[in-house]
């Protein structure tokens, strides 16, 4: 049996309340105070942020909240998508193991039962010699109301309750499995693991383009990261943001 490589999770760090975990770990990262596969962990975020720098709201003590420092080069991780892919896989694996149709909606949440209990966001420092990034995400684990309306938990769709933070040790060792699979089988492997669990793939939605409502289908997500959309027979490439659904 080869024994898999530990990449994240050798140092955690608690703090109880925190304005973003993101913001935090960029920080301490950056000056080189914590090394890459740290992981920063909180009880309360003040003001999370979820993509394109919309707010992510988490009650108190109820929900896993995390960011991990993490170099590109030391891990030997190509690109954002291939990290992405490693980040949903992992949240995918850990989540299935308590309840049955988690799937993955491209770019970067996860569903259960076509409702969002889970969102990623990766940051990137990049210059011509490094490729530092903060792997961000927010689990919902105990809480049971939201202002959105499709969101949900653990605790909802399980009808138990969880101790937030002891989970985090279940995440760590996803991530640490799938960048070990990423190191051995390849960037496509993940790729099309990614592809075959994505929400909504194949089947028929209605899609938001430029505020105009359209029926389609997923096809696939592209080796770049765009979603591609059947729309009325004409295959169409969206990057994050063109479209919603």
């Amino acid at each position: 049996m080869v024994m898999q490589k530990a990449f994240i999770g050798q140092k955690i760090i608690f703090l109880e309340c925190i304005d973003s975990t993101n913001n935090y770990t960029a920080k301490v990262f950056k000056s080189g105070a914590i090394d890459s596969g740290t992981v920063i962990l909180t009880d309360i975020q003040t003001n999370g942020r979820g993509q394109r720098e919309k707010e992510w709201h988490s009650d108190a003590f109820a929900n896993l909240l995390a960011s991990i420092a993490a170099d590109l080069n030391q891990w030997k991780i190509r690109d954002i998508i291939s990290l992405n892919h490693i980040v949903a896989l992992a949240l995918h694996q850990f989540l299935s193991k308590y309840t049955p149709n988690v799937k993955i909606k491209w770019p970067n949440d996860i569903m259960i039962n076509g409702k969002k209990v889970a969102g990623i966001l990766i940051e990137t420092q990049m210059t011509s010699s490094q490729r530092k990034s903060v792997i961000g995400f927010g689990v919902n684990i105990n809480q049971t109301s939201f202002d959105a309306i499709r969101a949900t938990s653990l605790c909802l769709e399980t009808s138990k309750n969880y101790q937030p933070k002891s989970l985090i040790f279940e995440v760590i060792d996803a991530l640490n499995f799938f960048i070990n699979e990423y190191q051995t089988k390849g960037e496509k492997y993940l790729y099309d693991l990614y592809n075959n669990q994505l929400w909504m793939r194949d089947k028929e939605h209605i899609f938001v383009i430029n505020g105009i409502e359209k029926k389609g289908s997923i096809i696939s997500t592209s080796t770049e990261g765009y979603l591609l959309v059947n729309l009325q027979g004409e295959q169409r490439k969206f990057a994050n943001g063109e479209v919603s659904y």
